[in-house]
């Protein structure tokens, strides 16, 4: 009973303190189109082993990649999961060398059975950000770029088992934030001169839904495959678009232009509209388990982005893909030396984003390192989690970033409808 109230007052100081984070940051310029940078990661056991869980299926952790996954959970199981990711940002060019450090809340998330065969699963995640400040001068006018806000996610996903191989699941995401870029134009050698500003701010608040099954195949008694598949059909995300070029003499310090601003009512616009087009998506996913001690995951995620046009009038896009594979090892399970129940977790993963700058396309490779150190002999564990990747565009554009990531999670296992004794 002690333990049980400890983990629960621990959870609720993990929740009060997270929330502080509840605005995901990046400091990278490439997050200056479109809806900015997107979040694609995965939860506690997947960040070790490089996001991969398409074609994955635990009864130890949830598995956000495939809404299918849910029924894996145990019928009389509660999990809570949470986590942080620390990241360092490093953008290179020819003028010189920046780096940037952050916290972010990474998400929150529950997941039960309902029935013996239906299972659920809630959550919230930031979905992506915008982040940048950044300036230029061509000589006779200094430019400045800034970009702030995020896009969250938040999320109800089912699962049923029609068959005992087989199972079904959807999520149903509201979609919620804002988005806004700003860029500042000056002339240097005349101080009376106006400022110019454009600001460009996209608002979100729609549903969108994604769907997943998984197959699970017994090779022997000690082995088994599974295969999975997810989809997301593009779909229309409501919101409106608002474009406001101003001009003024001092800078505003409160999100808007200028002070005083006097705004360019002809090269300004307000629209209540479908902002833009969630692109339609699909992946494959496939695992290898034997016995409880060795998971090896393969992914590939296409997601069709070329054909979506953003209401800035500048993002140009391209269909993104990402390949992934990842592997956990246990060395066993029922030691009694801890470190030989310790999950050891590894993977890499390698893609494009899904924005195009001056033609260059944007190539991600990175990889991944990861422990789980459980607790007791229970389901509630800590899980850690190193990213080290790159950023490179294929073209001549003169930027690069390298990045690094350190994610915690911790996962809260409880079993429902089990009698405590009381002393």
């Amino acid at each position: 009973m002690h333990k049980l109230i400890r983990y629960h007052l621990l959870l609720l100081t993990l929740v009060v303190s997270f929330t502080t984070y509840a605005q995901k940051k990046t400091y990278s310029p490439f997050s200056r189109y479109g809806i900015g940078e997107l979040n694609t990661a995965g939860y506690g056991q997947n960040a070790g082993m490089a996001n991969t869980g398409i074609g994955v299926r635990t009864n130890e952790h949830l598995n956000f990649m495939n809404p299918a996954s849910y029924s894996a959970i145990d019928t009389m199981s509660f999990f809570f999961e949470t986590g942080v990711t620390a990241h360092s940002q490093t953008f290179e060019s020819v003028g010189g060398e920046e780096q940037y450090n952050n916290i972010d809340f990474s998400y929150f998330a529950m997941g039960f059975p309902i029935s013996k065969n239906i299972h659920t699963s809630l959550g919230l995640r930031p979905y992506s950000n915008a982040g940048y400040e950044f300036e230029f001068s061509d000589g006779t006018s200094l430019n400045r770029a800034i970009g702030t806000g995020n896009l969250s996610a938040a999320y109800a996903g089912l699962s049923i088992r029609p068959a005992p191989s087989l199972s079904l699941g959807a999520h149903a995401t509201y979609l919620f934030g804002n988005i806004r870029h700003t860029t500042f134009i000056e002339f240097i050698d005349d101080d009376a001169a106006y400022k110019y500003g454009v600001q460009n701010e996209l608002h979100a608040s729609d549903f969108i839904f994604d769907f997943g099954a998984q197959y699970t195949q017994q090779l022997s008694e000690t082995e088994k495959i599974t295969a999975g598949v997810t989809f997301r059909p593009q779909s229309p995300v409501n919101g409106d678009f608002q474009r406001t070029v101003a001009k003024g003499s001092q800078y505003a310090e409160d999100g808007k232009l200028f002070t005083a601003n006097y705004v360019i009512p002809e090269a300004s616009d307000t629209s209540n509209i479908s902002s833009f087009d969630m692109a339609s998506s699909i992946g494959l996913g496939i695992s290898y388990q034997r016995n409880e001690n060795l998971t090896i995951a393969a992914d590939y995620v296409l997601s069709n982005w070329g054909d979506i046009k953003f209401p800035d009038g500048h993002t140009k896009t391209t269909n993104s893909s990402h390949f992934s594979a990842g592997a956990q090892f246990i060395p066993n399970l029922r030691s009694r030396n801890y470190l030989a129940r310790m999950r050891y977790r590894a993977g890499f993963k390698y893609g494009n984003q899904y924005i195009q700058i001056n033609d260059n396309e944007l190539n991600n490779f990175g990889i991944t390192f990861g422990i789980g150190l459980p607790h007791n002999r229970s389901k509630t564990s800590i899980n850690l989690a190193f990213e080290y990747g790159t950023i490179t565009p294929t073209g001549d554009l003169d930027i690069n970033e390298t990045y690094g990531k350190i994610t915690l999670n911790i996962t809260f296992h409880e079993f429902w409808f089990r009698q405590w004794k009381f002393d």
